[in-house]
């Protein structure tokens, strides 16, 4: 793709498009859907990007093309990390005029989100689909419609991965929210590397916000906090010391996903405290 090229992306929905109703559900279903889980669309090459640098990807639309399909079980472990390997039944929810219908009570608008969103991986570190500081499968809300998102780059042409939409999403993905398949319209572009740019960044016309990905949940949590803080101290005109009060009062630390083995934390700060503070 050239620098700014409007591009789309088919995101395969999580389970293969096995299931479309609950009849659909068997123990060889389940099998077929198991061996195609989390695929992935890539690699797409970003003229200009460059090994060292970093690409900046915006999301321009997220359109639905399935039902949302959920794979569940009895919700019964003590550990709600179990549930995720209790799968014994299937359900599908209709999508349609920007609404997830749950059941004959309630409808839900969505918020369609790129689950996974990726650069290819340095030699040795673990698939796109997982999640590190090229991005990958953080399950971030904020990575809809309208958001840009910042990854650095470990190979010429960046090597972009989408996969893994959902329907709409609450913080953590404790449990399976509708996984949809879903035509990405985006655009990307090469950057030189920010001097402080180590994780993921996500932007929209509201917030700022950083992601990092590992174990524990509160190392992630502290090390997004501690990526956001540089980013303000090297963009705005604020004094570092300044700038770490000023995100002790407004700044959130929250969830993306618990849900795998590399957790995923956040920090997001709000575009409007900061506009005192904007270089001329």
């Amino acid at each position: 793709m050239q620098p700014g090229e409007v591009f789309e992306v088919e995101s395969v929905e999580g389970f293969a498009n096995v299931f479309r109703a609950p009849s659909d559900f068997s123990a060889e279903a389940h099998a077929r859907a198991t061996a195609g889980k989390w695929f992935v669309t890539g690699p797409i090459a970003v003229a200009g990007a460059r090994a060292g640098g970093a690409v900046a990807v915006t999301i321009h639309a997220v359109e639905i093309t399935t039902p949302g399909i959920v794979v569940y079980g009895s919700f019964s472990a003590e550990d709600p990390l179990a549930w995720w390997d209790d799968e014994s039944a299937c359900d599908a929810y209709e999508v349609r005029d920007g609404l997830v219908r749950f059941d004959e009570r309630t409808s839900l608008p969505v918020r369609p989100l790129v689950g996974c969103l990726a650069a290819t991986p340095a030699e040795g570190e673990v698939h796109a689909r997982l999640q590190g500081r090229y991005g990958g499968n953080v399950d971030c809300t904020a990575i809809g419609p309208g958001a840009t998102v910042t990854l650095p780059v470990a190979h010429d042409g960046a090597g972009l991965y989408f996969g893994d939409t959902k329907a709409l999403m609450g913080d953590g993905e404790v449990v399976q929210p509708p996984e949809v398949g879903a035509l990405i319209t985006a655009s990307a572009r090469p950057l030189e590397c920010p001097p402080t740019l180590e994780w993921p960044r996500v932007e929209t016309a509201e917030e700022l916000m950083t992601l990092v990905s590992g174990a524990p949940l509160e190392w992630c949590a502290r090390q997004a906090y501690r990526e956001l803080l540089a980013w303000v101290e090297s963009e705005y005109e604020i004094p570092r010391r300044k700038a770490a009060l000023l995100l002790a009062m407004v700044a959130r630390c929250g969830i993306a996903q618990i849900s795998n083995d590399e957790l995923t934390a956040s920090c997001t700060l709000p575009r409007a405290v900061l506009a005192a503070y904007a270089r001329s």
